[in-house]
């Protein structure tokens, strides 16, 4: 069970039983999420990181190439490619962006899967 598979959920989201190899699957999965959004909290103070990638790529390069679009003295063919260029700088700031917003998410996830188990072994 993968936390964002959405053939997962059912259509009303209502409470289900879990077996124990789905919870621990799903806890997995929860686990696998945090531990990559701490990797990527890491790695976002790194200064080589932040200079190389941060700075010369998510944010000087979208400038420089802006400012080559604007000059008027492209080439449809090359206008066209720095239109392909600036999406995959927003599509590598986007991925990066996710990877701590999914960890915040698995951790909810994490303490409510907890609690939810807590409750049945407590009920039962």
């Amino acid at each position: 069970m993968e936390i964002y598979d959405p053939s997962d959920q059912d259509e009303d989201d209502a409470p289900r039983e879990m077996t124990m190899e789905e919870f621990d699957e799903y806890k997995a999965s929860c686990l696998y999420l945090i531990e990559q959004a701490k990797a990527a909290a890491k790695l976002a103070l790194d200064p080589a990181f932040i200079k190389v990638i941060m700075e010369g790529y998510l944010t000087n390069e979208p400038h420089r190439l802006g400012a080559m679009m604007a000059s008027g003295r492209l080439t449809p063919n090359s206008f066209d490619g720095c239109v392909e260029d600036l999406r995959g700088i927003a599509n590598l700031r986007k991925y990066l962006q996710d990877f701590i917003e999914k960890g915040n998410i698995a951790a909810g996830e994490l303490v409510a899967l907890e609690a939810a188990r807590a409750e049945a072994v407590a009920n039962a």
